[in-house]
């Protein structure tokens, strides 16, 4: 796994973008076979949760903790799990009566030198996959 960008155009300013983007622990409702456990508390830098994607035992456990936190801006998150390493960075500018999102994330399977092998079997899949995310976001920000 590697990096990669997508950008899209969200629906709505960037206060209302980020009301759904900036939601974190929602995250679970836009990506398939996903759970979310949270630490309590306002979101910010240090916060973090655990994202678990796949079926029972199966599933990949993917801890993050938020490092940036500038709301309606931007924030970043580094992963800090025992199978994923790397980090997401998401982007709201405004566009007139939208806003352009680009969410910038960089996914290496441990231990480093396999995960950088094997990025260009799964890149093409995770682009597919936060693509797909952001179409579901973009959906619901359009909805409220």
């Amino acid at each position: 796994m590697g990096t990669f960008e997508i950008a899209r155009s969200m629906p709505a300013d960037p206060l209302r973008t980020w009301d759904v983007l900036g939601d974190l622990p929602s995250y679970a409702q836009f990506q398939p076979l996903t759970r979310i456990r949270a630490t309590p508390g306002p979101i910010g830098p240090g916060w973090s949760f655990v994202a678990y994607t796949g079926v029972g035992p199966l599933s990949v456990v993917d801890r993050m903790v938020v490092t940036v936190w500038e709301p309606g801006r931007h924030y970043a998150i580094v992963k800090v799990g025992p199978v994923l390493d790397g980090g997401a960075e998401v982007h709201l500018t405004p566009e007139g009566d939208s806003t352009r999102v680009v969410w910038r994330e960089e996914i290496v399977l441990r231990p480093g030198w396999l995960g950088r092998r094997v990025a260009w079997l799964s890149d093409p899949a995770m682009r597919w996959f936060m693509g797909r995310s952001l179409d579901q976001m973009a959906q619901r920000i359009g909805d409220r």
